[in-house]
Order: structure tokens, then sequence, then C-alpha cells
């Protein structure tokens, strides 16, 4: 015969003599019962809530039962007429609430035999709850990845009837940088896996040469893009220079995009003021690295602390999902340091193009123009000018035109040197914007700033947070999972897709 359980749910609500209870209280034949007056018996929300408030004190001691009758149960059938059986607790943090029911461990001859606790259950370390897959969804899902620790605790503990015996803040705080940091070690020992089982090093260099190394960029068609550069051309006279813009289109049904990008947020002072390690100089901000990874309509976030480990993430996505045989196409700011990294990253693929974000370059140069030029006015007339040649990728033209600009204009020379050397180094980058436009190809990292809002800032730049290097990065990896809408795989198998969603 099967030793199958069937679940039992009866609910009534029955006028009775009995005298009015505050809370629902249990009775001897294991029934939680709440008395009403007749007044709060005609009160919809009264009526609502103390159905509530017994129904789950009721599921909690339901499970708790069922949970140390099973544990005995196993125990028994181990310890048989010669052992011990001795009882220790086993707590569960559970959508129904906190819970803490009798696990048995079975002693013969002064050694442990059988331990319910870590054999039919979970192993548990110290003081520590077992998590159920419901309470992180619950928690975690639809609590701290959007709002506070303190709120999330506050409604966790109301929705479950359990204000006073609920999870802590602070406990819920530490699951959640728990979740993180397991997410991440897994996200790294995924891509060392990954990068091996590819040929790679962990560092992520090709060990041996493969097809993609070789590959080239696959473009529009000349004449598609010839026939585009004739219609934005705002003058004749640019269109050579539109035509020999260094940076190709490429064939979106044959790339993959991937937008990066770092974000800080305040960094928690390490000691309390006035304490001798306070004087110390110290970091003012954790900087994270998003990236995003776009294929179409499908996307995949990653993110982590530096942006080599996150390139490192990045390359073992690509491979995994066998994304190489596309071109890459990277969308950055004007960040020397991030366009060094990405090129030393993928020095060995030649189908690559960096994409300087439109909306940063014409904000870098009213940016240094303000600091150039005497007064608004010069300003918005050189802009008025300038910014024109730059979405036609005229980068040349756009230098000659400030090195006209007259010493009378010039407020500090400094500003425009930097300028015009902005334009030069990231000549490589600065595309023709209009004819991508023209074109239907994306001309900015707003996909992957948005990102960053999902990720890390809407949740970690308000109302004067700070953090701790542990708990940003974690719980940017959580809220990364929930994006990426790995969040069920992961809580019950602890692994992920690593792949754009279905």
């Amino acid at each position: 015969m099967a030793n199958n359980y069937r679940i039992e749910v009866r609910v009534e609500i029955v006028k009775c003599e009995a005298e009015v209870t505050a809370v629902p209280t249990r009775q001897g034949d294991g029934q939680f019962v709440f008395t009403l007056s007749e007044s709060q018996a005609c009160d919809i929300d009264r009526c609502e809530q103390a159905l509530l408030r017994t129904n789950y004190e009721a599921l909690r001691e339901a499970l708790e039962h069922h949970l140390s009758t099973v544990s005995q149960e196993k125990a028994l059938a181990v310890a048989g007429s010669m052992a011990e059986v001795q009882v220790k607790p086993y707590r569960v943090e559970g959508e129904v609430g906190r819970i803490v029911f009798d696990a048995h461990c079975v002693i013969g001859d002064g050694e442990v035999i059988y331990d319910t606790s870590t054999e039919l259950f979970p192993p548990l370390h110290a003081k520590e709850w077992y998590r159920t897959q419901g309470f992180k969804e619950l928690a975690l899902v639809y609590g701290t990845v959007d709002d506070s620790y303190r709120k999330t605790s506050a409604l966790l503990n109301r929705v479950r009837y359990q204000e006073e015996d609920g999870t802590p803040m602070r406990t819920l705080r530490d699951n959640t940088e728990y979740e993180g940091r397991h997410l991440l070690n897994y996200l790294n020992q995924q891509a060392t896996d990954i990068l091996q089982a590819q040929g790679f090093t962990t560092e992520g260099t090709p060990v041996a040469e493969a097809s993609y190394q070789t590959q080239a960029l696959v473009a529009l068609p000349e004449e598609q893009v010839i026939q585009a550069i004739h219609a934005c051309a705002p003058k004749p006279e640019l269109v050579t220079a539109m035509v020999n813009n260094p940076v190709s289109y490429e064939d979106p049904a044959h790339s993959t995009n991937i937008a990066i990008d770092d974000v800080g947020v305040k960094r928690q002072k390490a000691t309390r003021r006035g304490s001798a390690e306070a004087s110390a100089p110290e970091q003012k901000r954790i900087h994270h690295t998003v990236a995003r990874i776009a294929q179409g309509a499908a996307s995949y976030v990653v993110t982590g602390y530096g942006v080599v480990n996150v390139l490192r993430i990045v390359l073992a996505f690509l491979l995994h999902n066998d994304l190489l045989k596309n071109n890459l196409i990277f969308f950055v700011d004007g960040q020397r340091t991030l366009h060094a990294a990405i090129l030393q990253a993928f020095a060995w693929f030649k189908a690559i193009r960096l994409i300087l974000d439109w909306y940063h370059l014409e904000e870098k140069c009213k940016q240094l123009l303000s600091l150039a030029l005497k007064g608004r006015a010069i300003r918005n007339e050189v802009l008025t000018a300038l910014c024109p040649l730059l979405w036609c990728g005229c980068v040349e033209q756009a230098i000659a035109l400030l090195q006209t600009i007259t010493a009378d204009q010039v407020k500090d020379p400094a500003a425009l040197e930097d300028l015009i050397g902005y334009l030069m180094r990231n000549r490589p980058y600065i595309p023709c914007y209009a004819v991508r436009k023209r074109l239907g190809l994306p001309n900015s990292s707003q996909a992957g700033e948005k990102a960053n809002d999902l990720i890390v800032a809407t949740r970690q730049k308000h109302n004067g947070m700070s953090w701790s290097q542990r708990g940003s990065v974690a719980l940017a990896a959580v809220t990364a999972m929930v994006r990426n809408r790995e969040y069920r795989r992961w809580f019950q198998t602890q692994t992920l897709a690593f792949a754009f969603a279905a």
C-alpha cells in the first residue's frame, strides 16, 4: 500500500455561544477557532481578517505537525528498539510564515546513526533557517528587488499574519545577500566551465585558432548604404566624408548588440566617525558594470563587480548560446578604460565594432564648449554648426570647425583642446548616426542605461542610501536574475539557463 498523504481543508463560519476571542485559539482536536461577536460577523473587513489569521495559524500548525511526524517515523524505522532517538529543532522560513518543527537524531553506541535534519531534509548550518521557494519568490522577487528591506519585512510579516514572530529586517537583508553571493559564485564557475569546454583559457583567451577568429563583419549591401547616405547628406560636399566614415554598417540579422556601462552607488563608511581607522582614505562609491546582450527582441543582463569580470561572463554567454557567429556591436560612452577593456578582451575577434553613444557625444560637446567659450550665445552658435557634422559622422570637418574658433571667443583654451582630443581619440567609434537611423540601426546605449537603472540605480541610488560592496553587488545579482526571468529555475534547481528567455 502506498504511503500517500491527503491534505484536507474545511472552513466554516457558524453561529455559536462561545465567548468572543481576540486571536485564533487551538482546540483539543487540533482545530483553530476564532470567535467573533455578532456585530463583527456583519463586518466584511473583520471577517476577512479573522479568516486569514486563523488560516495562517492552522497552516503553520499543520505543516509543523506533518514534518515532525514524518521525521519521527523515519527515525524510528532506523532506530528499531536498540537505539536512542533525540529531538532537535529544524527552522523553516516559508511563504506560510516562520515555523520550527522537530527533527530527529538516532544515536547508537554514542554515535549518530541517522539524522533527519541532514539526511531527510536539506542540511542547515548553525541557526540557519531553510528558505522555501515560495518564501524566496515572495520576499525577493516581489520584495527586496524593488523595495527596502524594512518595508519588505513589514509587508511580508503582515501578509502572513506573523507580525510579532516573523522575519526580521536584518535577516531578510542577510538572506538577499546570501542569495546574491551564491548567484555570483555560480556565474563565475559557469563562465569558467563554458570557457574551458569551448577551448578558452579561464581568462577568456582562445587556446587554438577557431573559425570565428577570422570571420569578417557581415555588413549591409553597399548599394543600400550609398542610397541612404545620399538621402541623409545635408550638403553635397559632405557625401564623400560620410562615405569614408570608418564605422561600417552591420547587418542586424547577423549581429548581437551589447550595451555596457558602469554605474556607481554610495559606499557605506567602514568605520564610525572619530575612530582611528576613520582617518584612512576610503573609496566613496561602489562601481557596478552592467552589460545588456540583445539578439533581436530577446535580451539578457549580466552584472558584477569590475568590467573585466563582466566581460568574461559576457564571453561565456556568447559561447554558450552560439552567438560568436554574429557581429558583436558594443554601444559605449566615452570612457577610455571601458573601450580598452573591451578591445583587449575581444582582441582575437575580428567582427567587432564599438559605437559611441550619440547622447554621450552630444552631452560631452555641450559640457566642454560651456567651459571653453565665452557665454551661452557663442556656445549655442558653435553647437548649432557642430552637432549636424557629428550626426553625419564628419569628424574631420567638426574638428576643423572647432579649430576656426577665434581667440576672443575662447574662455578656456584647455577645455577646447580637450574636446578636440576627445573627438580625435573616439574617431574610430563615431559612425554616421544619420545613416544608421535611416537604415534602422541603433545609435545609442540607451537600452544598456535602462538596464543600469533597472538592475542598480532605481533600487540603490535614492534617499541618500549607502551600501557595503558585498550587499550592493549581491542585490544587483538577484535583481538581474529576476529581470532575466531565471528566478523560478534558480529557486528550484540552483542553476541558470544562461540563455535568452523563451
